[in-house]
């Protein structure tokens, strides 16, 4: 179905969109706090502003929501520089038509920029990675050879349209034959959708600290998607299933800047949740993961690492937890490493009492059980760390940096 209509304006520096009439007769709020369905400038058929601000460059935070962090903006820019393509003579709206059908959550834009075959193809996890460094690396442009060509293409497709610093790809895996193909357009029956995280192979792992993570918020009562390691040539990476795919359905996501650009604090997450009118248990998962953030050092808790799904019926629930690992910089100064987000008012050195004020003043029922469930959950980190081989003193330096509450 047409969503809506949206235009680039180049003395505005701005998008500019417009609902379809028939979206809004379909009654899916699919912004409903800065853009909803039901707003007099919707139900009058008036356009929609983009937000200026750096986050959003320019489109409606909605839409914004569908476009990649580092990672993907590299890998855009790298590709306009060996086709020749000016950056300053693209805008936001095209980077969004270069995403087309593969933007994370449901959302698709069309006409959409043609990368070849959209059918499904088998992924050499390492060979695609090493093609990956190669281009990010070169200042000149990658010889666009035959070969280079078509790695080109099935980069693009698996690597250009998801979140996040790090490098990762999209795929699809059979559990039972341990088939991996690209998770771009239809997966075949036996395949399920995946995030693989690249490791670089370098003396810090990250792909095996997220999996402790992953493994401790488990322990914690944290919901999150079934997540695994995978060796590939000796170099171990991160593999997550993801929640916006259900076998060949797409389902509407939208992370906290998209739904509430305004804001900067966990308390807005919990406002949000009240003014979606989502059910107690949303509200307890997403004390658990602030609890979590707070004690396990997860400093990178900023406003895209916190979603919200819609079902087709309209419904919108709190999507399951992702992006779960240590990320205080060690060498760093504290100043560097302070939250993304405010706990009561703080971005460090937050306390028991803090995580309390904050638990009594959202109705949290059980808030001290809570903390103390999330306290003996990372108490196991040091054993799961020994269990994957981490180096013993970067496994006691992280330990020595957890908050004791």
């Amino acid at each position: 179905m047409d969503v809506g209509y949206l235009s680039w304006d180049m003395k505005a520096r701005a998008a500019v969109f417009e609902y379809a009439p028939s979206f809004l007769d379909r009654g899916l709020d699919i912004a409903p706090l800065t853009m909803s369905i039901n707003s007099p400038r919707s139900q009058k058929s008036l356009p929609w502003i983009g937000d200026r601000d750096k986050l959003y460059q320019g489109l409606p935070p909605a839409i914004a929501d569908s476009l990649p962090d580092k990672w993907g903006n590299s890998l855009f820019k790298a590709w306009l520089r060996d086709n020749k393509i000016q950056a300053n003579k693209t805008s936001p709206v095209d980077h969004l038509s270069f995403i087309g059908s593969r933007a994370m959550g449901a959302l698709e834009y069309e006409p959409a920029k043609k990368l070849g075959d959209d059918s499904a193809f088998a992924v050499d996890v390492q060979r695609l990675y090493e093609f990956a460094r190669q281009v990010l690396n070169e200042r000149e442009s990658t010889v666009l050879n035959i070969e280079n060509s078509i790695l080109w293409q099935d980069l693009v497709k698996i690597s250009s349209s998801p979140g996040g610093k790090r490098p990762k790809a999209i795929i699809a895996l059979n559990d039972a034959t341990g088939e991996i193909i690209s998770g771009q357009g239809l997966i075949p029956d036996g395949f399920q959708h995946y995030i693989l995280k690249y490791d670089d192979n370098s003396a810090y792992p990250f792909a095996k600290l997220e999996y402790i993570y992953y493994r401790m918020a488990l322990d914690a009562g944290i919901i999150m998607m079934p997540s695994e390691l995978r060796t590939y040539e000796r170099i171990t990476h991160f593999l997550t299933q993801r929640f916006d795919r259900s076998e060949n359905i797409k389902t509407h996501t939208q992370t906290m800047a998209a739904m509430w650009p305004f804001g900067g604090s966990y308390e807005d997450i919990f406002a949000v949740i009240r003014r979606l009118n989502l059910p107690y248990e949303d509200t307890r998962q997403q004390y658990l993961r602030m609890v979590f953030n707070v004690i396990a050092r997860n400093v990178d808790d900023h406003s895209k690492n916190f979603s919200f799904c819609m079902n087709e019926s309209g419904v919108w629930r709190l999507s399951p937890a992702y992006d779960l690992t240590y990320s205080v910089d060690l060498a760093a100064p504290a100043y560097s490493n302070r939250h993304s987000l405010t706990v009561n008012g703080k971005s460090e050195e937050i306390t028991r009492e803090d995580l309390e004020t904050v638990g009594q003043n959202n109705d949290i029922q059980d808030y001290n059980t809570l903390i103390d469930d999330v306290s003996g959950a990372v108490v196991k980190f040091a054993e799961y760390a020994k269990d994957l081989g981490i180096d013993a003193k970067l496994l006691e330096a992280i330990k020595a940096d957890f908050v004791i509450v």
